[in-house]
């Protein structure tokens, strides 16, 4: 049986079971690790940034990247593992005309993320397209973009893995400022990822009840960028990135691609008991590895 058509199972099998069935879908996985020794480290960043809190979350869920590549305009940008992640909780509210009876509505972690966690990533070529010698000109040549959340919120499939990202982007380089942005919060950069190959699902050692598909892929619908803004003083070097980064740049000039680790685990596995009862495995799992 191919890697496909198995997480194609999985998922069928998640999405006619109850309301949250994740984690109870892979029953017989958890079974076998029930009693596993604690990971040496937590390999995803923990579940920290879950809103458990929230009585509505009903699945904790956690988008690791672990490559990829995103070309915008005149640009070519490789995507390092753990460069970006987005975590966070998801609900299900009932929906009769919704595919499976409800719709999953994401909620953000407590800790203004807004559920996108992002690493700066270097610009080949820096700010002027050619590297530099001396350390790329003392470092003056050097650029970096990093994806940021914007008012608007990710939305995630709990099912289907797929995900979508309004974000900026943060170009950053010592005479552009702080504030140079491809995109903003009332015109982001819209990322819908859908699911282009369904990966292995694996155990996680010492997870109890956490389901994990590996190395999943994901391909961006086409979208837009627009014209850079706020970089440098008084934005007066915006036609700068602009003639850099070939902007703006039209859904036929961008395309993203990545692969992930993708964690699904329910939010009671994580909630805090009554007292007398028993802790939660996956909260005494993550206790420990730490």
């Amino acid at each position: 049986m191919s890697r496909r058509s198995t997480s194609r199972g999985l998922f069928g099998a998640l999405a006619t079971a109850t309301v949250f069935a994740t984690v109870t879908a892979v029953g017989s996985l958890s079974a076998s690790i029930a009693g596993a020794a604690p990971a040496a480290e937590i390999p995803f960043g923990g579940w920290d940034s879950c809103p458990i809190d929230n009585p509505e979350t009903s699945t904790c869920m956690d988008v690791t990247v672990t490559g990829g590549n995103m070309k915008i305009g005149k640009l070519s940008v490789g995507i390092p593992a753990g460069a970006m992640r987005i975590a966070g909780g998801v609900a299900y509210r009932e929906n009769p005309e919704a595919e499976f009876g409800f719709d999953q509505v994401f909620i953000p972690p407590n800790d203004n993320s807004r559920g996108i966690y992002a690493e700066p990533i270097d610009i080949p070529g820096g700010a002027l397209g050619i590297d530099l010698p001396f350390n790329n000109l003392f470092g003056l040549n050097r650029a970096s973009a990093t994806v940021e959340s914007t008012s608007a919120l990710p939305t995630v499939d709990a099912f289907q893995l797929g995900v979508k990202l309004p974000v900026k982007l943060k170009i950053a380089n010592p005479l552009l400022g702080g504030k140079c942005y491809l995109g903003s919060d009332s015109n982001p950069v819209q990322l819908k990822l859908d699911v282009t190959e369904y990966g292995v699902l694996e155990e996680v050692p010492g997870f109890p009840d956490t389901a994990v598909v590996r190395n999943t892929g994901h391909t961006g619908q086409p979208f837009a960028v627009p014209t850079a803004s706020g970089c440098g003083p008084f934005g007066v070097l915006n036609p700068i990135v602009n003639w850099r980064a070939g902007l703006p740049s039209s859904t036929t000039s961008n395309s993203l691609a990545t692969t992930s680790d993708v964690y699904n685990i329910g939010a009671d596995s994580l909630r805090p008991q009554p007292a007398g009862s028993p802790e939660p495995a996956a909260v005494a799992a993550e206790r420990s590895a730490k």
